[in-house]
């Protein structure tokens, strides 16, 4: 494995990603602006308007066919306080990620591309710029700095300053982000999970069934406060049919709002190539009356054969209720009616609730093996890949393209770009390989199962990150470090320089373009143009669907650490990762304001985990610092920087003092004497609880049991118990 690339590889990888991303967004104006791809672009703007945004122009002009920088505009413009109207507060926090790193690495990027990018390519070397095109990389590394020069005080002060740096700027994300959430917890309107408790294992009783055992018990121990309950059962066929009636309310709503004549006659069978021609609207309701009998049918068999679990909601007359039981233990026996509040209805995993709760535990332990094994397999392909995009293999593979593989601009072409391509590539199938793994422990809530999902996928992103500047030398490695673990700061380092252009590929061919195909959407834009083209159907309502954290939040946070562990051995690396936050923090911008709909709102409580996952990176470049001081051989300032590493752990130990009660949701007492006791009294004193409590009879009613209505189909996730006034 070459542990150097020359800059014309460098060049031209970022050659062919810029084009890229500058077409797919010149793509992207052009398409926005054609009325039928509004459902695609436009659609959560479409959902929040009613319609309205339906209605483009749909005559021919020559402005709707030629790019434009209108949706950069527009997204640039977008403030906090509308970002938090339009898509909530998880949203918010995953725009001030990018500001966090578009003010750190904003500032190491300055001082790291003139101050230590000079003192690495000029150690002892006269300039000469028709050199630098063929220089290696290592030129403007730490590797080129002599082994125990003066100069790496320099690098010594910029390990201390950007430690420092960070502190500050994460106390200041910290401190902004939970003032945000005291705010919104105060000033919300009244949700269903503020007034309720799940409760799971329901112990099993001969002679009642667990939802008269609910009832006997709260009504016993809580005669005052509770209000009612809500049993879950096993069965979960209702989603598939559900789901489908959803769809087709939501396509009636839209054709509805458009005259008879925007409405194209189309067949719906065989892929809509066969039947009879028909009006969209008058296909929509017929299918919608089918598969409302096919409900009714489905409910009448649920009833006869339903089967409870031990698991119930239950909601009380007051949020205060609600808090104390969700944080009080029932009985001295831990694992019988564990409480917990209640996540909104719309953030409920049924699915998950079917689950025995006593098996938590083990089926966790489970998954967290076969997570470890699919780690470690995937180490093969991951360094398969890497060395099968390189020339010398690709020559030795392919024998007969030796002549086209000899081209320098081809040669050029394969190892710089194609090795990331590849990687890239392999990695997209793990946030959903991720997020199926983390769907059997269990978690009650949506949300909670995407938090964890992420931090599944960020631990395999790093790790096989590292297995990736190692790959050829594991065993090595692996020996090394047995026989001494104090070497593992200068092996860690010694690894890390040897591999820059790997990552600087990996950033742009995977973060660049990345958020090309993000904005442009082509898994959703090619069916639908096909389906329009080709099978002349149509689909009227909008695809909206919620920002994908799981996927979304775990690439960026790999990118994070990317830029500390090389925030000092090689800064040439910031210019790329700047350029990264900087597109990402304006496509998604424009995506939470155009394309994503929330499913759900936690109030902020990705934080935390973004918080500790940014610690850890902080930390780890402070070890690959003090691991590079000392393979320099300049071991005073490894023992001058091991201090670092206690401060880190301080800081982040004041942080979850100081704010991580604050996203917790049940050790607020302080937010809940002050704030929850004055909203109850509040809502008895505008005599506001009797529309709370009949919005409570259904919030948590099993969807098998719905009596259906098309207009509570596809509302809001997290909608109020009361109207805006």
């Amino acid at each position: 494995m070459a542990s150097a690339t020359r800059l014309s590889g460098l060049v031209l990888t970022a050659a062919i990603n810029i084009m890229l991303e500058v077409l797919f967004f010149a793509l992207y104006s052009i398409f926005r602006k054609q009325p039928s791809n509004a459902n695609i672009y436009l659609a959560a703007r479409i959902q929040r308007e009613k319609g309205s945004s339906t209605h483009g122009p749909r005559h021919f002009a020559l402005e709707n066919y030629l790019p434009s920088s209108d949706w950069l505009k527009e997204a640039w413009k977008l403030s906090e306080n509308e970002i938090m109207a339009i898509a909530g507060l998880d949203s918010l926090v995953f725009i001030r990620i990018y500001v966090f790193c578009i003010r750190f690495f904003g500032a190491c990027t300055i001082v790291g591309v003139f101050v230590l990018v000079p003192i690495n390519y000029f150690q002892g070397q006269i300039f000469d710029i028709d050199d630098i095109t063929s220089d290696s990389l290592d030129k403007f590394t730490v590797s080129n700095v002599t082994n125990g020069s003066e100069r790496l005080w320099a690098h010594f002060g910029f390990l201390y300053g950007i430690s420092f740096l960070a502190y500050l700027l994460l106390y200041v994300e910290y401190r902004h982000i939970a003032k945000k959430r005291i705010h919104y917890l105060r000033s919300g309107k009244p949700q269903p999970g503020q007034f309720t408790v799940l409760v799971r294992a329901i112990p099993k009783s001969s002679q009642l069934t667990y939802s008269q055992q609910v009832d006997d018990f709260f009504q016993h121990y809580y005669p005052d406060t509770y209000l009612l309950h809500r049993s879950v059962y096993a069965d979960t066929k209702w989603q598939k049919l559900l789901g489908e009636m959803e769809r087709a309310t939501r396509e009636i709503r839209f054709l509805r709002l458009l005259p008879a004549t925007a409405r194209r006659p189309q067949r719906h069978k065989l892929l809509g190539l066969s039947g009879r021609k028909e009006d969209p609207l008058d296909y929509q309701s017929g299918h919608l009356e089918e598969l409302k009998d096919k409900f009714k049918l489905y409910q009448a068999t649920f009833m006869e054969t339903r089967d409870e679990l031990p698991v119930a909601f239950v909601s009380f007359r007051t949020r205060w209720s609600a808090a104390v039981v969700a944080q009080t233990r029932q009985t001295h026996r831990p694992l019988q009616w564990v409480t917990d509040l209640a996540p909104e209805p719309g953030d409920v995993n049924w699915r998950s609730l079917s689950i025995c709760f006593s098996l938590l535990w083990m089926i966790r332990i489970v998954v967290g093996i076969i997570f470890v094994c699919i780690t470690i397999l995937y180490f093969v392909p991951a360094g398969l890949a890497y060395t099968l995009g390189t020339l010398e293999t690709l020559e030795t593979l392919l024998p007969f393209a030796t002549e086209i593989l000899s081209i320098p601009v081809v040669g050029t072409l394969v190892n710089g770009y194609l090795p990331s391509l590849i990687l890239a590539i392999l990695y997209l199938f793990i946030p959903p390989l991720m997020l199926f793994l983390t769907e059997f422990e269990g978690y009650p809530s949506i949300s909670t199962q995407e938090i964890q999902t992420c931090g599944k996928v960020f631990m395999f992103l790093v790790t096989n990150s590292f297995f990736l500047v190692a790959y050829g030398s594991v065993v090595n490695l692996l020996s090394e470090v047995i026989e001494s673990p104090r070497q593992i700061p200068g092996l860690l380092a010694s690894a890390v320089t040897s591999q820059v252009n790997i990552f600087m590929n990996l950033v742009m061919t995977k973060g660049w373009t990345g958020y090309a195909i993000e904005i442009l959407q082509p898994s959703v834009f090619i069916p639908g143009f096909l389906r329009r083209h080709v099978l002349r159907t149509r689909q009227y309502g909008p695809y909206a669907k919620s920002l994908p954290y799981y996927k979304a939040l775990p690439e960026l946070l790999l990118f994070v650490f990317i830029g500390f562990i090389y925030v000092i051995i090689a800064p040439l690396m910031l210019p790329f990762l700047m350029v990264y936050f900087f597109v990402g923090y304006i496509v998604f911008r424009n995506q939470i304001l155009n394309r994503y709909e929330p499913v759900y709102e936690t109030g902020g409580r990705y934080w935390p985990h973004v918080h500790n996952r940014i610690i850890f990176c902080v930390f780890m470049m402070q070890i690959i610092g003090i691991g590079m001081f000392g393979v320099k051989h300049k071991p005073m300032l490894s023992t001058l920087s091991s201090p670092l590493l206690v401060l880190t752990l301080l800081f982040h130990h004041y942080c979850r003092l100081r704010f991580l009660p604050v996203f917790q949701e049940v050790s607020m007492e302080w937010l809940y004497l002050q704030v929850a006791i004055s909203k109850d009294r509040d809502d008895e004193r505008e005599d506001k609880r009797e529309s709370i409590y009949k919005k409570l009879h259904k919030a948590y009613l099993f969807p098998a049991l719905w009596n259906f209505d098309t207009s509570e189909i596809g509302g809001s996730c997290h909608e109020p118990l009361l109207p805006e006034q």
